[in-house]
């Protein structure tokens, strides 16, 4: 475990690293990637990219952005919804367990300052180590949606991945 990783809103320093996301598939990764996009700065300038909805934190390890954590909401009904998570870390900082300790720090905050019972991940079918990954951090595998993304081409399959307020209460 890194004892300086943590979580924090985006800084203007920061930005560098949401123009990666935007501009640079190699940031994104091989299963993430659905092509260039606008507008993360003009959102940040507008929102620091924490609305109601959703929003997006700085990884940072030793002060320096390493990552991205973000969720947005998935509503079931008009009374309730999920936060469906997402990660993104660096390609060096991948498979170091930084983006597990990330992804941990975002579910303690989530149900620790919402109050949604329920975070949802959808990670590409063929995205093994994240779907390892999320696994370690507690969620469970619920299903398949077959067709569901659009990357690269081609239609994917998205693993349903979820996890419980409950899920985390000790036994």
């Amino acid at each position: 475990m890194r004892e300086n990783l943590h979580c924090r809103p985006f800084r203007e320093e920061d930005l560098h690293l949401l123009d990666g996301v935007a501009e640079d598939p190699t940031v994104l990764g091989p299963y993430a990637w659905t092509g260039f996009s606008r507008g993360l700065r003009r959102r940040w300038a507008e929102t620091g990219l924490l609305t109601d909805d959703g929003g997006a934190l700085a990884v940072v390890d030793q002060g320096e952005p390493v990552g991205v954590v973000s969720w947005r909401k998935a509503a079931y009904n008009a009374a309730s919804h999920a936060w469906n998570i997402g990660l993104c870390m660096l390609p060096e900082e991948r498979r170091r367990g930084s983006g597990e300790q990330a992804a941990r720090w975002l579910v303690h905050y989530l149900f620790a300052h919402t109050q949604t019972n329920r975070l949802e991940a959808h990670i590409d079918a063929e995205n093994i180590p994240s779907r390892m990954g999320i696994e370690k951090v507690g969620f469970v595998y619920e299903g398949m949606a077959r067709g569901a993304a659009f990357r690269n081409g081609a239609w994917r399959d998205v693993c349903l991945y979820g996890l419980l307020r409950e899920d985390l209460r000790p036994a």
